[in-house]
């Protein structure tokens, strides 16, 4: 008999619990606007700062290679825009910049994925394009609204030259994922890094094997302060 109780996610299920209530409670506390982006520590919670404090180390890591950074399931901008800033902070006189793919229509899961995930993640383009006019990041910051099961390839074919040294993957649907490694994993430096979403969690049930088939002997390794992104892989081989 199969019990997923406490499976993949579930193992969080009494602290998710627990955080869903914070943020019900604070839905009812008269807080300023502004305080959530000027005192933004006293509200985010301890897995979401995680989130960030684990690309700024793998950043740290990679700042020195040459190489751009992609973000492959970009959505509302979060993980896409903290890099760009990341890149403005520290890179302010090296090339380097992000690249955001997102075809903001939402998750279409196929037979071999989470059928749970319909339609979740629809995110609208011209918002995050305004956000990225407003802070001026757009020298960084490169948006491409497209489908990447059937753009991608002549997206890299129009650019030879473009080599990247940080690639996150997070998007959780087969055929995305497996175009996106067939052509980032190959640009890819050595010495980069790859970052996976969902690598060995039910709710995308094809990430594991898809990314072995393409990282071959590389380890595929993990942070022990940070539950999602689940994997990293840095490209030796």
């Amino acid at each position: 008999m199969k019990n997923t109780n406490f499976e993949g996610l579930g193992k969080y299920k009494e602290i998710d619990k627990k955080y869903f209530n914070y943020l019900d409670e604070l839905s009812k506390m008269e807080i300023p606007e502004r305080d959530f982006i000027f005192q933004f520590p006293v509200f985010v919670g301890q897995v979401n700062l995680a989130r960030y404090l684990f690309f700024y180390d793998l950043y740290k890591q990679i700042i020195e290679l040459n190489g751009h950074i992609a973000d492959v399931g970009t959505f509302k901008g979060s993980s896409f825009l903290f890099m760009a800033k990341m890149i403005k902070l520290f890179e302010p006189y090296n090339t380097t910049q992000v690249y955001g793919f997102d075809w903001f229509e939402g998750m279409a899961p196929s037979s071999q994925d989470d059928k749970n995930q319909e339609g979740k993640y629809k995110a609208d383009f011209a918002t995050l394009s305004k956000l990225i006019e407003l802070q001026e990041l757009k020298d960084v910051a490169i948006l491409n609204k497209m489908d990447i099961t059937k753009e991608l390839a002549a997206f890299m074919k129009e650019r030879p030259q473009l080599r990247f040294k940080m690639v996150f993957i997070d998007c959780g649907i087969k055929e995305v994922m497996e175009s996106s490694l067939e052509y980032f994993w190959p640009r890819l430096v050595k010495g980069g890094i790859l970052i996976m979403d969902h690598y060995n969690m039910e709710v995308s049930p094809s990430e594991s094997l898809i990314l072995e088939k393409h990282v071959g002997d590389n380890l595929i390794k993990q942070m022990p302060f940070v539950r999602q992104p689940t994997c990293y892989v840095i490209k030796e081989k």
